[in-house]
């Protein structure tokens, strides 16, 4: 798990340089156009942390500092993105401790902005299917069936929360990704498009007791043999992703997909005949 990422005054003023500009009176508004380069704009949002939790002792206030000419601002814009100075005041978790202080240049920005971000954050976690085959893998076999199946703890819903001070509160906004369809690839050198189809769910997992004439809604059958060379095969999970703040807005972002690749051998099975 990553830590928050909040970055001091004093680290994020030299990773921001001198001031190409100062927006004097830019407006309160949270939704700023602005362009997103490399990880720029994840200074100073937190991802996955309770924020009611994390912040119970703390306040966050826009300030105002003096440049070097002690001309008063509290914006200044950096590759495209306006970054608004805050205060951030913790009282501290033992009493007769001194208050914690510090100063952060956060980025101003949307929450479909923040949501991309919580979305490339997320897709670390986001789990490679672990693929189960009957029969295994490199025994499959010509015309009996392979059945395709992914574990539940690949088959499941991810979440991750990012959030960012704002003059009117911390805004939160919850990415969720949740896996919608299976894509196999079953590597069949023989096949169209290597036999490529689709599952609407995670595939049943076979048992003994299924026998060889149960059936699948996600198997395959080879109709050639590989000849002794590997195939290679792939099980991909498509996961629909969608997001919403705690501002009431929601909306939408692209799918994505996690593949896991899969060396496969089909055999053929001799029939012996006798007089």
């Amino acid at each position: 798990m990553r830590t928050p990422l909040l970055l001091s005054a004093c680290i994020f003023i030299a990773a921001l340089g001198v001031p190409s500009h100062i927006a004097h009176g830019a407006s309160t508004d949270i939704d700023v156009t602005g362009d997103v380069v490399g990880n720029t704009i994840t200074a100073g949002v937190t991802f996955n942390s309770d924020s009611a939790t994390t912040e119970s002792r703390c306040t966050w206030n826009t300030t105002v500092i003096s440049d070097s000419k002690n001309e008063p601002y509290s914006f200044t814009v950096r590759n495209g993105i306006t970054y608004r100075w805050y205060v951030r005041t913790c009282a501290p978790a033992v009493a007769g401790q001194p208050y914690a202080l510090s100063f952060h240049w956060i980025p101003v920005i949307a929450e479909s902005t923040l949501a991309e971000q919580a979305a490339a954050y997320s897709w670390n976690t986001l789990p490679v299917p672990f693929v189960n085959t009957a029969p295994p893998a490199q025994r499959a076999l010509v015309k009996l069936p392979t059945w395709w199946w992914v574990t539940n703890s690949s088959w499941r819903t991810v979440s991750t929360t990012a959030w960012i001070p704002t003059p009117r509160g911390i805004v939160t906004v919850t990415v969720t990704a949740k896996p919608n369809t299976l894509l196999v690839n079953p590597g069949d050198a023989t096949a169209e498009n290597n036999g490529k189809f689709t599952c609407s769910g995670p595939g049943k997992a076979w048992h003994e007791s299924d026998g060889d004439d149960a059936k699948s809604n996600c198997m395959y059958s080879y109709a050639h043999s590989s000849s002794r060379k590997t195939w290679n095969a792939s099980v991909a999970i498509r996961w629909s992703v969608s997001w919403k703040s705690n501002l009431g807005k929601r909306g939408t972002l692209p799918s994505v997909t996690t593949t896991r690749r899969i060396p496969v051998v089909v055999g053929e099975i001799q029939a012996l005949v006798t007089e």
